[in-house]
C-alpha cells in the first residue's frame, strides 16, 4: 500500500514540475501521462482498501480508466518528443483513443452482466484486509493486452530511433525516457506471465518511472526544445549558435557561442536576460547587429540571423540564432568611409534614372548640403546651369557603354569657393550586386585649369601681344640709329610701343593675381566705386552711384574689378560716357552699366575670354580679369542690355554684410 501511495505522490510531483511546459505540446502530453500514472496508482490503492463487494467491483472497473489513459498518453508523448509531431493530430488522437474507450465501456457492461468479453468470472477475497481478485480473463482482455503492448512497443521504437539520432547530452535525454517507459512494460509482462503480488505491480513501478522522469527534467531537461533544434545546430560551426525557447530561456548553444559569451552548461534553462548582457539579449530578441568586446579589448561585430524553430505541425517552439562574424567587413567599411570623408574628390552614386543613392561626406561638405546625404535626390541644384546638357549626355553615355568610362568637365558650386571645375568620370556599375548604380567621381581641376589658362595666356602675350609693340619699337629704334638726327616722331613711336607693352604686362600680372583673395572685409559699394573711378583716367566721363550696398569682399581685388569695368566702358563708349553703379533689386549683388552702344550679340559669348577685344588699343584682358576676380570670390558675372541700349554687367552671389545699408533701408520701409 505504501508503495502505491509513494508512486502516486511521485507521479503527481513530476506532473507539477512539468507544469512549466504546459504551453508546449510535449509538455501537455507529459503532464497528462504523469497524472494518468499517478491516478492508476491511487485508484489501485483505493481498490485494495475497498470494504464491500460492490465497491470492489466499482474500483476494479474504474482502475481501467487511468490504465488505458496511461498507454494512450505514452504513445502520444513518445511521438511528440521524438519529432513525429505530424502523426499527432486530433484525428489520430481520436483514432488511438477509440480502443481504450471501447475497453472501458466493455468493462462497465461486463460488470452489469451484459456480456463476459473482458472477464468470464470474477470473485474477490480479503486475506489480511487486502482485496485480491480471482479472475478468468475473456478475449477482450487479451486483445487489450495486445493493443497496450503494441502502443508501448511503438513508443519504445520511436524513442529508440530518437536515442540513436541524438548527440551527447540529448542521447541521455532519450535514454531516460526509454528506460522510464520500459520499466512498467517489463513489470507488466512479468506479472502476466506469473502473478507475484496481490496488487497490480505496474502501478507500483510508476515510482521508478517518476524517479527517472524527475532526473530527466532536472538534469537533462527532457522537455526543452533542444532535441528539435539540435538537428539545426552544427557542433563544429565556426559561427556562434544560440537556441532560445518560447519563454526566452537559453535552450542550447554550440562551443563557439559558449566561448564567445563565456556561457557555462548550468546556464541552460535560465532566462536569456540573466545569461547575457542587455545588448546581447536585445540582439537575440530582435535580430540585427551585435558588437562584442573580447577579453583582449578587441571589438567583434556579428550579424544575428534569427529564425524560428517549428515542430512538425508548424508551431513555433523557439528561435535559432546564428551569429555571422562581419568584423572584417566593418573594418573595410570604416576604411572606405575614412577614405571618402578625407578625399577631395566628390563621390556619389546614381540609379538608372539619375537620382542620387549615395553621396560621400566629402561631397556633402564641398557642396554644402544641409541635409542628410542619403536624402539628396538630385545633383541639379549644385550643377552650373550651362553644364546641365553636358551632364545628361555624359550620364547617358555611361548607361549605353557600361564597359567604358564616360568623362566630362562640369562646374559645381562649392559652398565656400564658388563655381569650381571638376573632371567627372562615370562608371556604369548597375549590374554590380554590391554597388547597383552609376559611380561618379569628380576631381577638382579648377586651379589646374586656371594655371593652364594662365600659361596659355602668357604664351600668347609673349608670342603675339608683346611681340607686336616690341617689333614696332625695334623697327623705329633702327631708324633712330641710322639717322644723323633722330626723328621726334620715331622716338614718340618707340615710347608708345613701350607704354603699350607696359599696359599688357600690368594686365597680365593683374590677371594672375586675380586668382587669389586675401582676407575679406566689409566694403561699401559707393565708396569702392568712387575710389576705383579716381584710379582711372576718365576725362569728362561721369560716374553715378544710385544705390549703396555693403558686402564682404577683398577690397583690393574689388577695386581692380571696378576699374576694369570702368576702363571697358571708356574704351567702347567714348570719353562722354555716363557710368552707373548700383545694387540689384533682389540684393543679390550689384551692376555697372553705361549709356554707350552696348555689345553686339555676336561678340557676347567671347566677352570674358582672355585676349578678346574690339577696341583698337585694348589688351583683351580687362573683362577676363573681372571674371577671374568674381569667380575667386564665389560670384558670377554676366552681360545684359541696359535699359537705354548700353552695356550692363551684373555681378551676383555677393555675400551681404550684416547691418548693411540695404538692411537699414528695408527696416525703414517696414517702419513706414
Amino acid at each position: 500500500m505504501g508503495a502505491l501511495l509513494l508512486a502516486t505522490v511521485m507521479s503527481v510531483g513530476v506532473a507539477s514540475y512539468g507544469w512549466q511546459y504546459r504551453d508546449e505540446p510535449t509538455g501537455r502530453w507529459f503532464i497528462a501521462l504523469s497524472l494518468a500514472a499517478g491516478c492508476w496508482s491511487l485508484f489501485e490503492a483505493v481498490y485494495l482498501l475497498a470494504g464491500s463487494e460492490s465497491t470492489r467491483l466499482l474500483w476494479y472497473v474504474l482502475v481501467l480508466v487511468p490504465s488505458e489513459s496511461t498507454v494512450f498518453f505514452t504513445l502520444l508523448f513518445a511521438l511528440e518528443i521524438a519529432g513525429y509531431e505530424r502523426w499527432v493530430s486530433r484525428r489520430t488522437a481520436a483514432l488511438f483513443a477509440a480502443w481504450p474507450v471501447l475497453v472501458i465501456a466493455g468493462a462497465a457492461t461486463n460488470a452489469l452482466g451484459v456480456h463476459a468479453l473482458l472477464w468470464e468470472s470474477l470473485s474477490f477475497s480479503t486475506p489480511g484486509g487486502i482485496t485480491t481478485a480471482e479472475v478468468v480473463h475473456g478475449p477482450l482482455f487479451w486483445a487489450d493486452v495486445f493493443y497496450s503492448y503494441a502502443a508501448v512497443g511503438a513508443s519504445l521504437v520511436v524513442l529508440g530511433i530518437h536515442y540513436l539520432r541524438s548527440r551527447q547530452i540529448y542521447r541521455k535525454q532519450a535514454l531516460v525516457l526509454l528506460v522510464g517507459i520500459l520499466v512498467p512494460a517489463v513489470v507488466g509482462a512479468a506479472y502476466l506471465w506469473r502473478p507475484f503480488a496481490p496488487a497490480e505491480p505496474i502501478a507500483i513501478s510508476f515510482a521508478a518511472t517518476a524517479a527517472l522522469f524527475s532526473v530527466g527534467l532536472s538534469r537533462y531537461r527532457i522537455l526543452d526544445i533542444s532535441p528539435i533544434a539540435r538537428d539545426l545546430v552544427i557542433e563544429r560551426m565556426a559561427d556562434p549558435v544560440v537556441v532560445v525557447d518560447r519563454k526566452s530561456r537559453l535552450a542550447d548553444s554550440n562551443p563557439a557561442a559558449r566561448a564567445l559569451f563565456d556561457v557555462v552548461s548550468s546556464a541552460l534553462g535560465s532566462p536569456v536576460s540573466d545569461v547575457f548582457d542587455a545588448e546581447t539579449a536585445e540582439a537575440l530578441e530582435t535580430g540585427g547587429e551585435l558588437r562584442v568586446v573580447d577579453d583582449n579589448g578587441e571589438a567583434r561585430h556579428f550579424e544575428v540571423d534569427r529564425s524560428a524553430v517549428t515542430d512538425g505541425r508548424g508551431a513555433v517552439r523557439g528561435h535559432l540564432h546564428i551569429l555571422h562574424d562581419i568584423t572584417e567587413r566593418r573594418v573595410r567599411e570604416r576604411w572606405f568611409r575614412a577614405l571618402t570623408e578625407n578625399a577631395s574628390d566628390l563621390i556619389f552614386v546614381l540609379d538608372a534614372h539619375g537620382s542620387v543613392t549615395y553621396l560621400s561626406d566629402s561631397a556633402a561638405q564641398t557642396l554644402g548640403t544641409d541635409e542628410d546625404p542619403s536624402e539628396v535626390q538630385s545633383m541639379k541644384r549644385f550643377l552650373h546651369p550651362d553644364d546641365e546638357d553636358a551632364a545628361i549626355e555624359t550620364f547617358r553615355e555611361a548607361l549605353q557603354r557600361p564597359d567604358e568610362d564616360a568623362t566630362a568637365e562640369l562646374r559645381f558650386r562649392s559652398s565656400t569657393r564658388g563655381w569650381r571645375v571638376f573632371s567627372v568620370r562615370c562608371r556604369n556599375l548597375l549590374d554590380d550586386p554590391v554597388v547597383g548604380g552609376v559611380v561618379v567621381n569628380a576631381h577638382d581641376v579648377t586651379d589646374r585649369r586656371k594655371h593652364e589658362q594662365q600659361l596659355e595666356t602668357f604664351a600668347n602675350v609673349v608670342s603675339h601681344d608683346l611681340r607686336n609693340p616690341l617689333n614696332v619699337a625695334e623697327g623705329y629704334l633702327e631708324l633712330v640709329r641710322e639717322a644723323d638726327r633722330p626723328d621726334p616722331d620715331h622716338v614718340e613711336r618707340i615710347e608708345a610701343a613701350h607704354e603699350r607693352m607696359g599696359e599688357i604686362i600690368t594686365d597680365v600680372l593683374a590677371l594672375a593675381r586675380g586668382g587669389t583673395v586675401e582676407e575679406r572685409e566689409t566694403v561699401s559699394l559707393d565708396t569702392a566705386a568712387t575710389e576705383a573711378w579716381a584710379n582711372v583716367e576718365t576725362g569728362p566721363a561721369t560716374l553715378v552711384v544710385e544705390d549703396s550696398a555693403s558686402f564682404l569682399a577683398d577690397r583690393t581685388r574689388l577695386l581692380q574689378l571696378l576699374e576694369n569695368l570702368f576702363r571697358n566702358a571708356l574704351e567702347h563708349a567714348g570719353e562722354d560716357v555716363t557710368v552707373t553703379v548700383g545694387r540689384l533689386d533682389d540684393d543679390a549683388g550689384f551692376y555697372v552699366e553705361d549709356d554707350g552702344p552696348g555689345v553686339p550679340p555676336a561678340d557676347r559669348p567671347k566677352l570674358f575670354e582672355s585676349g578678346f577685344t574690339t577696341a583698337a588699343d585694348g589688351t583683351g584682358f580687362g573683362l577676363a580679369i573681372v571674371r577671374t576676380i568674381a569667380d575667386t570670390h564665389g560670384w558670377s558675372v554676366g552681360y545684359e542690355d541696359a535699359a537705354d541700349a548700353g552695356a550692363r554687367f551684373v555681378i551676383r552671389g555677393v555675400e551681404r554684410a550684416e547691418g548693411s545699408a540695404q538692411d537699414a533701408d528695408a527696416a525703414s520701409a517696414d517702419d513706414a
